[in-house]
């Protein structure tokens, strides 16, 4: 009976040299992950400046131009969050059912709100809504 020998090649034999990327793949993965929280939780953090605080007029006002213009806005909640106003909300509007106002944010997300909720509303920049600025 014959005998078979087997002859094992390992990839460094041909040359290739282990950068050892699969050993620290999953570690790197983890603390991006975390970097990438916390740097959203401070980006909530960060002191919103205080914007004048409107009539529902003068919002209403604001925001049916920037409707018949298809023009998009930048609302300032009237919602405090440990002594902040939130950032504001880069919207369209949509429409509005009885006191409901439609919104459509930036991120593709839709929305809705009632005048109260709003502090101040401003027309924005087209060119800041289609990021055509560089």
């Amino acid at each position: 009976m014959e005998q078979i020998s087997i002859t094992r090649i390992t990839p460094e034999q041909f040359g290739y040299k282990d950068r050892g990327i699969v050993k620290w793949l999953g570690m790197m993965l983890s603390d991006h992950s975390e970097a990438l929280k916390k740097e959203e939780v401070n980006n909530q953090l960060l002191e919103v400046k205080t914007k004048k605080e409107m009539t529902e007029e003068e919002i209403a006002q604001v925001l049916y131009q920037a409707f018949i213009t298809d023009s998009p806005v930048l609302i300032q909640a009237n919602v405090m969050r440990d002594g902040n106003y939130y950032k504001d909300l880069k919207c369209k509007i949509a429409g509005y059912v009885e006191n409901q106002i439609h919104l459509y944010l930036k991120d593709g997300r839709v929305t809705s709100c009632t005048l109260e909720q709003i502090r101040n509303v401003e027309m924005m920049d087209s060119m800041d809504w289609y990021d055509k600025r560089k």
